[in-house]
C-alpha cells in the first residue's frame, strides 16, 4: 500500500512523528495488563481536554436514552466510553495478544463460498483493530479500507505496525482500487458508521436520521455482493468476540438514492441490538449526527432538537451502571 506522499514531511510533521514513536514504545513496554492501566490513565487525563468530544459524547447519550438514564448514569457511561476508546487504541498497538473467540464464523465462510465477493460492515465498537487481523486470519487477504493519516511520517509508522495483518488496504477515497477490488470479488471491510458530511445518504442510525456513506449499499447493489456485519467486543481486558450477524442480500434492479438509502438503512439497523448491549464499548465521542440531511452542521446542543422516542439500556448495562454509580 502506497503512503500519502503528496508533500514533503514538515517540521510540524516530524515532530508528531517523535512523539508519536514515544507513545507507542510507552503503550508497548510491559504487560498487557500494565497497558490497560496506561489506557485508563490517558482517558482520565484526555476528558477535561477533550471537551469537545466529551460534550458529543454527552448529547448523543442524552438524545439515545433520554430519560432512561439519569444525569448520574449518563456520566458513568461517558466516563466508560472514554476509557474504551483508549483501550482499542491502545489494543490497535499490542494486537497480537488479544485472544479471540468467534461467533457464527461460518457466516464468513459460506458468503464467501458463493463467489461474489464479501462487504463486512463494521462499526467503532469494542476493539475493532485486532479485529482486522482477525479477519485475515479467517479469509486470505481481505480488503480494508481505511483513512490515511494527514501526517505522512505517522501513515508509514501505522501500516508498518499492521505490516503482518494478512490484509490489503485500500485508502477510502481510491476509487480504482475499489472496483477494482470488487471486479475481483474480494473480501473487502468498510466502517459504516462515519458522519458523512459530503455525498452521504440519510438513514436512521439508531432511529436517529443520519448522513452515512452510501459506498456500501451502492456496491453491494452494482456488484450484487452480499453484505455482512461485523463487530468486535470485549469480553474482559485481552479477550474479545468476533461476532458475525445474518448475511444482507442486496436489493436488485435499479441502483436509485431512495433504494440506497433502504439498503442503508437495513445495514445499519443490524447493528443496534450489539451497540445497545455494549452500549460501553461504542464510540460515542464520535459527531455521529452532526451532519444533517439539509447540508448545516450541528453543535452538540442542537441534537436536542431533534427528539427522538428514547431507548432503553440493557440489561447489561443497567447491571454495569448500577455497580459503578
Amino acid at each position: 500500500m502506497a503512503v500519502n506522499t503528496t508533500s514533503p514531511p514538515r517540521l510540524k510533521h516530524r515532530l508528531e512523528a517523535l512523539l508519536l514513536h514515544g507513545m507507542i514504545g510507552w503503550i508497548r513496554h510491559g504487560s498487557l495488563e500494565s497497558a490497560y492501566r496506561k489506557g485508563y490513565a490517558l482517558a482520565r487525563m484526555a476528558r477535561p481536554l477533550l471537551q469537545s468530544e466529551w460534550a458529543w459524547t454527552h448529547a448523543n447519550l442524552a438524545m439515545i436514552y433520554g430519560d432512561f438514564l439519569t444525569a448520574s448514569q449518563r456520566t458513568t457511561l461517558a466516563r466508560l466510553a472514554f476509557e474504551n476508546i483508549f483501550y482499542s487504541y491502545m489494543e490497535s498497538l499490542r494486537v497480537h495478544e488479544i485472544a479471540f473467540q468467534d461467533q457464527n464464523i461460518a457466516r464468513l465462510l459460506e458468503a464467501q463460498a458463493l463467489g461474489r465477493g464479501v462487504i463486512v460492515c463494521g462499526i467503532h465498537l469494542g476493539c475493532w483493530e485486532p479485529g482486522l487481523k482477525r479477519l485475515g486470519t479467517h479469509i486470505p487477504a481481505p480488503v480494508i479500507l481505511y483513512r490515511q493519516a494527514n501526517n505522512p511520517l505517522s501513515e508509514q509508522r501505522f501500516m508498518e505496525l499492521r505490516a503482518d495483518y494478512g490484509v490489503e488496504w485500500i485508502a477510502r477515497h481510491n476509487t480504482r482500487a475499489i472496483v477494482r477490488a470488487m471486479h475481483e470479488r474480494k473480501v473487502m471491510g468498510f466502517m459504516t458508521d462515519i458522519n458523512t458530511r459530503k455525498g452521504g445518504v440519510t438513514a436512521p442510525f439508531l432511529g436517529v436520521a443520519a448522513q452515512c456513506p452510501p459506498g456500501p449499499a451502492r456496491l453491494a447493489m452494482r456488484f450484487q455482493t452480499p453484505l455482512l456485519p461485523v463487530v468486535i467486543t470485549r469480553e474482559a481486558p485481552g479477550k474479545a468476540t468476533f461476532r458475525v450477524g445474518e448475511v444482507i442480500e442486496p436489493l436488485t434492479g435499479a441502483i436509485t438514492d431512495e433504494r440506497v438509502a433502504a439498503l442503508t438503512t437495513h445495514i445499519n439497523g443490524a447493528f443496534d441490538t450489539w451497540l445497545h448491549e455494549y452500549a460501553e464499548q461504542y464510540n460515542w465521542l464520535h459527531a455521529r449526527w452532526r451532519a444533517r440531511p439539509d447540508g448545516s452542521l450541528w453543535q452538540p446542543e442542537d441534537l436536542a432538537r431533534l427528539n427522538p422516542a428514547p431507548i432503553p439500556p440493557s440489561a447489561r448495562i443497567r447491571q454495569r451502571l448500577q455497580e459503578l454509580t
